[in-house]
């Protein structure tokens, strides 16, 4: 899948393809050119259809999905590495030990008489 995400004026819009080549071609079609004035039609996949023009388009993001998601993965794991490392780093660090260990343990409380910790 494939998307072209429009900037138009303050607002953005996204045409979806499943086909590389169609939505290259949409998306050479929403260039910028010469003739800026000159419309244009587009329709996705999805039965979406944009009429502009190259004008009155401020910006244009063509967007492989497959690729992102690997992204968003690659980026989720760079975040767990990142808190594990963290996380064994403050382990090691003797002044948050040492405050870890102040809190001392759980403190029991009677509820309906029986404990439950807190």
């Amino acid at each position: 899948m494939f998307i072209i995400n429009v900037a138009l004026g303050n607002t953005s819009w996204r045409l979806l393809f499943k086909d590389e080549e169609k939505a290259r071609t949409a998306f050479a079609e929403m260039q910028p050119r010469a003739s800026a004035d000159i419309g244009f039609i587009i329709e996705d996949d999805f039965g979406q259809t944009l009429c502009s023009t190259a004008k009155a388009i401020y910006g244009l993001m063509f967007e492989d999905m497959d690729k992102t998601k690997l992204a968003h993965v690659e980026m989720a794991l760079h975040q767990a590495r990142t808190q594990n490392l963290a996380t064994k780093m403050a382990q090691s660090d003797q002044s948050l030990r040492a405050s870890s260990m102040m809190q001392g343990p759980a403190i029991l409380n009677p509820m309906n008489g029986g404990f439950r910790p807190s």
